[in-house]
């Protein structure tokens, strides 16, 4: 994929890959039984964890770095964590069917992005090491991690 196409304003905006991967991950999950959800790092801003909807899966922007300065443009690495969430509370004290439930969910995901490719980037999305997964009281969060490359373009004045 290029920025062929793409006025720099939509080439330099760095969210602009967010649409294009919460519809890669809603294709990803379209017709999983229980439904899950596809939530932005905005849609999770303010929800108690104990009210969350699950299974999730949350597309969260992760900053940037910058790769190459080409002197009037520069590229730049973007990583985006996307987290499968899930509550199972049938083994709540060791949290195996959590674990469980988020390890199937997280393998469908990202079996659906690595190597995609979305439109503003400029190769397929890689795979990179994510931070660690978390389990507290039946919640079991299990994030992987993509990057994204684009050209960010110092815009003409």
């Amino acid at each position: 994929m290029s920025t062929q196409g793409l006025t720099t304003a939509e080439a330099n905006n760095f969210m602009a890959l967010e649409p294009h991967l919460v519809a890669l991950v809603r294709q990803a999950v379209e017709g999983m039984s229980p439904a899950v959800h596809v939530l932005t790092a905005a849609e999770i801003a303010d929800v108690k964890e104990t009210a969350q909807r699950t299974p999730a899966v949350h597309v969260i922007y992760g900053g940037y770095r910058i790769a190459e300065d080409i002197g009037v443009a520069w590229e730049l690495e973007h990583t985006w964590y996307v987290v499968a969430a899930v509550k199972n509370v049938a083994t709540a004290r060791s949290g195996q069917a959590a674990r469980q439930d988020a390890g199937a969910l997280a393998a469908h995901v990202v079996g659906a992005l690595a190597g995609a490719t979305v439109p503003g980037a400029t190769r397929p999305l890689t795979l990179i090491t994510p931070p660690a997964a978390r389990y507290a009281a039946g919640f079991q969060y299990l994030p992987s991690a993509f990057q994204a490359t684009t050209v960010f373009r110092k815009p003409q004045q």
